[in-house]
């Protein structure tokens, strides 16, 4: 048994060890991160040869999984080789029953509600802490076995319960997630005079050719990001594309994974560029299409956004597969997205919470800056 757990031992320290490099290519602070593998495998070391009871390899792996890969990101999982298929098809697809997980306090939390979702009918709100997901605590738990575990009641059809924690941590309640078909309504479009507003709360696979259907070619347009949270990266750079015919919309680079740049295609249609409105829940493609509409001289309007937009991949041995981030997506002035944001042309503050029914000041300015009339004084003033 002795002979057992050492060869346990350093098997776990060659896998830790073995994926430095890419560990350094995500983070960039080299000394730092291997001061913490050595610390990481002292502690191993001890529990090894002084903790009472037998050491328990699955522990191990999670403990592993939330010390160090979703510390370098949130999006990031560690993932057994055998069900790393099953984690790309679920990230390809809508996160189940509508919710966008992430994490806060230790613990699993909501990042974003999808319109028209068993999420959004029980009336979960961004950053409310879940607790429990079928009376099993997810404390310490990594995100993607949680959202695998959804997942897979979704595909079952089956309900799930859930104790959420409010925002402000101090009052709990029990929601039920109800299995029942729905698809995505990412694209929310509201006419306001001569402008067309269109709120977008996720970027699955077509919202670019179903938005180029339902914009108004008589009106001017509003791009409202500010609860963009998940979606798919090319599909943000799709959207940017709808409105420009020339010059580089986006780009990401990255220390071992290279670089691409994304170039404006050629568009028969006739659409003026849209007033982005970000804020400080806009991430990753929200923050990728924010940038890429700057880049090609659209007014951005707002707060500064949350500064996460990795690129990433897929990188594994027989054994793991790791889910980080490879590479960053670019501002346009060629600064990472990452921990900077993407910053407003205009910025507009908010004192406080807004009140219920309080005038919009963000949305009424980009309504103004898109008013025709005011699109032809600020172009004639340029």
């Amino acid at each position: 048994m002795t002979r057992l757990r050492l060869v346990f031992l350093t098997i776990s320290l060659v896998v830790v060890v073995s994926f430095a490099g890419l560990l350094l290519a995500a983070k960039g602070e080299g000394e730092e991160l291997f001061r913490a593998l050595g610390n990481l495998a002292e502690v191993v070391h001890l529990v090894e040869t002084e903790y009472v009871d037998e050491l328990n390899r699955d522990a191990l792996i999670l403990s592993l999984d939330a010390g160090i890969v979703e510390s370098i990101d949130p999006w990031a999982a560690v993932v057994p080789a055998e069900r790393a298929a099953e984690w790309e098809a679920a990230f390809e697809a809508r996160p189940a029953f509508g919710l966008v997980l992430t994490s806060r306090l230790g613990s699993a939390a909501v990042r974003a509600v999808l319109g028209g979702s068993p999420a959004d009918d029980a009336g979960l709100e961004t950053w409310e802490v879940i607790e429990r997901v079928d009376g099993v605590y997810t404390r310490g738990r990594p995100m993607w076995q949680i959202r695998l575990e959804l997942a897979a009641h979704e595909r079952d059809g089956e309900d799930v319960l859930l104790t959420v924690v409010d925002r402000q941590v101090d009052a709990r309640r029990d929601v039920t997630l109800r299995a029942r078909p729905w698809v995505p309504s990412p694209v929310e479009v509201e006419a306001r005079g001569d402008v067309q507003v269109v709120r977008l709360r996720g970027l699955p696979r077509g919202t670019a050719e179903e938005l180029a259907e339902r914009l108004d070619p008589d009106r001017s347009v509003v791009l409202d990001l500010r609860e963009l949270v998940w979606g798919h990266d090319t599909e943000a750079v799709a959207v940017a594309d709808l409105f420009a015919s020339e010059g580089v919309l986006a780009e990401w680079s990255g220390r071992r994974a290279g670089s691409r740049v994304y170039p404006a295609t050629a568009d028969e249609g006739d659409r003026s560029l849209p007033v982005s409105l970000i804020g400080p829940e806009t991430e990753g493609p929200g923050e990728i299409l924010a940038g890429a509409l700057q880049r090609v001289g659209a007014v951005t309007v707002g707060r500064t956004t949350v500064g996460h937009a990795p690129y990433m991949q897929f990188v594994s041995t027989d054994d793991l597969a790791l889910w980080i981030p490879v590479g960053r997506w670019q501002r346009p002035d060629g600064e990472p997205i990452h921990r900077t944001g993407v910053e407003p042309d205009e910025v507009i503050e908010v004192e406080g919470e807004a009140e219920e029914g309080a005038p919009d000041r963000a949305l009424e300015r980009a309504i103004e800056l898109a008013t025709p009339s005011a699109a032809g004084d600020a172009a004639q003033a340029a």
